[in-house]
């Protein structure tokens, strides 16, 4: 818009002092660089124009980058939860075994199963109690 006023001032400017001056070439001349400005004026717009045109399309194309780059994120992240739930939940199994199986053993190790005793006849004999080994041999010691 500026270069169009620029252009319209020189032009009649030209026009007015060549035409005082009597110089009717020199209003050619002037007229002639006018329409040649005016010319690469508009051809500089429409430059304008396109490349305006082509960031928007740019700025789409970003846009839509990022949208996919955060649906493969998301995605990965759901991917990633699951697995770890499923690690998680597999360790949890595994420790509630081996607690189980630690408490057996140590359930085994404090609580014998059988035990031996001496008994009044003379004998030494094994039962889950004392009493209960010597219970047809005269009872315990």
């Amino acid at each position: 818009m500026l270069s169009k006023l620029f252009i319209s001032t020189a032009v009649a400017c030209a026009l007015t002092f060549g035409g005082a001056i009597g110089a009717s070439a020199q209003g050619s001349d002037a007229k002639q660089d006018a329409e040649q400005a005016k010319k690469d004026a508009k051809e500089a717009g429409k430059d304008a124009k396109e490349a305006g045109k082509d960031a928007k399309e740019a700025g789409k194309d970003a846009g839509e980058a990022a949208k996919d780059a955060g649906k493969a994120t998301g995605k990965a992240a759901k991917k990633v939860g699951k697995t770890t739930a499923q690690v998680a939940e597999d360790a949890a199994k595994e420790t509630a075994e081996g607690a189980k199986k630690t408490g057996k053993t140590v359930k085994d190790a404090a609580t014998p199963s059988t035990t031996s005793a001496a008994c009044n006849d003379g004998t030494v004999q094994t039962g889950k109690t004392k009493t209960t080994a010597c219970a047809e041999h005269g009872g315990v010691k």
